[in-house]
């Protein structure tokens, strides 16, 4: 079925499996994938497989990291030095690189962050960082890079190849003058070095191989081989965060939640319905799992969509040194946050030396303690309400009554001038509190969200948080639900009408392949919804929360005196409380040089929300009347909110609704599109487009 498949397709493309799944035998199941593309006409189109640079030096293997660590176990090395990389953490415990690194003579860590190999090194030299560093690279064929800083250094700290360079001009040895920059200037005289630095590089056509390098027949696709002594299959899979560990100390990171099980600052365990019930554990149970090389304590998290003969725990926690990285900011320091997976790894390697990650088998058992994980979203049942909604094709095309159809979306303006004129109270209203009446106004700014190509990543929140002068509260405040976060991502699967668990346990794919379905994911940003007629304004006893002229849902701060009607009012449950005035702890310096000027830092007591990036209105407005005058027009495209410049699919578009020619009057009028609870005459000015599907799930 798969075959014909890729035969009948127009571009077909084969992509290999991610890290959590390279085995014993990675290499060979990559290099089949490449055959299958070569085959599929894909290398050339859609795959391009880049020739050799020349004279590139040769990059370090796993399997060169391990011989390392048994020379240093002989006491083979007096000397180490390490660079931007924390192998105490990130190698397994069974390579016993920890304590190799004890028997070396002097170890020199060159870390920008304090961490597990930096605490046990004799001498710390802080890196710059990136932005503070000079410096040139060359990633790959036909791309040559000029790093240059963007500020000075903040701290004392020294770029490493400066300190290589005065190290060994004290031990004698003849290297050439001059500091990093002088040598990066060096390197590239042969170019424009002024055109260079302009553009970040030399950018030329990458120069592909003529063929991939290797022999078919040579190739082992058999089956990964695990071993251990249980009978589930352990997939350590990289977070979508934190990656390898690498961003745990950034509490933004740490805080943002995890785009399938909406779980932060901590590790679970994911297992199939089937095998929690043989268990007997529910969600935030303590698991016992044990492998050949080590043993760990993590809370469950039950869900369909996973086989029931794996368990997946995601990378990235179980630091003991780090601010954010431990419970250091909770006042325990060396105590871990979460679970190290690699601990109970045994360290193999692939065919060609790089480390396999799926190579253990191990035995699962219920400890009988339980552990609430912190999470934002506790239901994926969302009761008929008009949340991450979808259609059919057949649906968008005319064709009632094929597949899943929710009805009329009941399409239209967030404000209507005709039923605007004729509600004089709603004007006497605004004009009684002295502003302006809101039909005078050119300007209606609202919002499109396009869930089809919405994919979750959740890069909108990060943008949001660092564009708003957003804090982190920390994992104790996301326990008893006080995040700040002006925007989530709320996950639906299917017609959101069962549980999470259930529903994608119906449609996924069984261990035995005996059923194949569609999983029916759609995730939904919701953010503050800008009412028309906002539930949240008339309950404000200072008239905090208000509407301006331009259909924006603002807020005076200096008003706010925290009674918090407002959120109780909010069926979007999009506003948020600052309940504790401890920013200097939530943002540890430097954290603070990143605050945005243009918006306010608010403090305890105060009510917030999004703002559709109002200070990014202002500036545009601004930018009209310098080049227009006074009375200039804001152009269509002129603002792009943080969210929506940040978007990697495209899929936020934002614009005056006054505009009918502009793009988001235009995506705001689709058949597609519909507003969220819209039954409630909110009359929002975020709008939804539907998730099309083919159909009903088989």
């Amino acid at each position: 079925k798969l075959g014909a498949a890729l035969a009948k397709a127009k571009s077909a493309l084969a992509l290999p499996p991610g890290v959590g799944a390279t085995s014993r035998k990675a290499v060979g199941a990559n290099a089949a994938v490449l055959v299958l593309n070569q085959v599929l006409g894909a290398v050339g189109r859609s795959v391009t497989i880049p020739a050799e640079v020349a004279n590139a030096r040769a990059k370090s293997k796993y399997a060169d990291v391990l011989a390392l660590a048994n020379q240093m176990k002989s006491g083979a090395i007096s000397v180490l030095l390490v660079h931007h990389s924390n192998p105490v953490y990130s190698l397994p415990k069974a390579t016993g690189f920890a304590d190799a690194l004890a028997k070396v003579g002097l170890v020199v860590s060159f870390a920008t962050a304090a961490d597990e190999t930096s605490a046990a090194a004799q001498i710390v030299l802080p890196d710059h960082a990136p932005l503070e560093s000079w410096g040139d690279v060359r990633p790959r064929s036909g791309v040559r890079g000029v790093i240059q800083p963007s500020f000075r250094p903040l701290y004392d700290t020294q770029s490493v190849p400066d300190s290589l360079l005065a190290i060994a001009r004290a031990a004698g040895a003849e290297v050439p003058a001059g500091d990093l920059r002088s040598l990066v200037t060096a390197a590239w005289a042969d170019t424009d070095a002024r055109a260079a630095l302009q553009r970040g590089g030399v950018f030329e056509a990458p120069v592909a191989a003529t063929n991939a390098g290797f022999n078919p027949g040579t190739l082992d696709g058999g089956a990964a081989e695990l071993a251990g002594p249980g009978d589930l299959t352990l997939l350590a899979f990289p977070h979508i965060n934190l990656s390898d560990g690498r961003g745990a100390a950034l509490g933004l990171l740490q805080e943002i939640p995890d785009v399938v099980t909406h779980v932060l600052w901590e590790s679970w365990a994911e297992i199939s319905i089937a095998t929690a019930a043989r268990l007997g554990v529910e969600n935030g149970d303590i698991l016992k799992v044990a492998t050949a090389a080590g043993e760990l304590e993590v809370a469950a998290f039950v869900r369909g969509g996973i086989r029931d003969d794996v368990i997946a725990i995601p990378t990235g926690q179980g630091h003991t040194v780090g601010r954010y990285a431990s419970k250091e900011d909770n006042g325990m320091p060396g105590v871990m946050r979460g679970v190290n997976v690699a601990s109970v790894l045994s360290g193999a390697t692939d065919e060609a030396g790089g480390q396999a990650w799926l190579t253990e088998k191990a035995s699962v058992s219920n400890t009988g303690k339980h552990r609430r994980l912190p999470m934002l979203q506790f239901s994926d049942n969302k009761r008929g309400r008009q949340l991450g909604e979808a259609m059919t094709l057949a649906a968008l095309n005319g064709h009632e009554g094929h597949g899943e159809h929710h009805g009329p979306h009941e399409i239209h303006k967030p404000y209507d001038p005709a039923a605007d004129a004729a509600d004089a109270q709603y004007a006497a209203t605004f004009q009684a509190r002295g502003q302006k009446n809101i039909k005078e106004s050119p300007y209606r700014w609202g919002m499109t969200v396009d869930l089809d190509k919405c994919t979750g990543c959740s890069a909108c929140i990060s943008a949001c948080y660092v564009e708003n002068n957003i804090p982190v509260v920390g994992e104790l405040e996301v326990r008893n639900v006080r995040p700040m976060t002006w925007l989530r991502i709320d996950r639906w699967i299917g017609d959101g009408q069962t549980d999470f668990a259930n529903e994608m346990g119906r449609i996924a794919i069984a261990p035995s392949g005996e059923r194949v379905g569609e999983v029916d994911v759609r995730n939904a940003p919701i953010m503050c919804q800008h009412c028309g007629a906002a539930p949240c304004e008339p309950v404000c006893p200072v008239i905090a929360t208000y509407h301006n002229e331009e259909g924006l849902n603002g807020m005076i701060y200096n008003r706010c005196i925290g009674t918090r009607y407002c959120a109780n009012n909010c069926p979007y449950k999009v506003r948020r409380y600052n309940y504790f005035d401890n920013q200097i702890e939530r943002w540890p310096s430097p954290m603070e040089l990143g605050l945005n000027p243009d918006v306010t830092v608010r403090g305890q007591g105060v009510m917030e929300k999004c703002t559709l990036c109002v200070q990014r209105i202002q500036y545009a407005r601004q930018e009209a009347k310098n080049a227009g005058g006074h009375d200039a027009v804001i152009a269509d495209g002129a603002i792009q909110t943080a969210c929506q410049q940040t978007c990697p699919s495209n899929a936020i578009t934002f614009g005056n609704l006054r505009d009918d020619a502009s793009a988001v009057s235009q995506k705001a009028d689709s058949t597609r599109g519909y507003h969220a609870l819209h039954v409630l005459n909110t009359r929002p000015a975020v709008t939804y487009l539907s998730k099309v599907v083919r159909g009903p799930a088989v």
